[in-house]
């Protein structure tokens, strides 16, 4: 049984972020509309993809520390 992962979901305030961000890139200036807001979007996708891997670690995280902590009290 194979997992995939969902796909990223950008929220508005990581379009927004985005495209502050495409703005801010004098050669990205000279695309067309349409273009930059591909971009923008390409952006997005990846501060979205970013949140959603960190939220997997810090879920991760706290799982382990929780499983560390049951070994510790099963040795006491």
């Amino acid at each position: 049984m194979s997992i995939n992962p969902r796909p990223p979901t950008a929220l508005f305030g990581d379009l927004e972020l985005a495209r502050l961000i495409a703005r801010s890139w004098k050669p990205l200036d000279q695309l067309p509309p349409d273009d930059a807001e591909i971009v923008a979007r390409a952006i997005a996708e990846g501060i979205a993809q970013g949140r959603r891997q960190g939220m997997e670690l810090g879920q991760a995280l706290v799982l382990s520390h929780h499983a560390s902590r049951r070994r510790a009290s099963w040795r006491s």
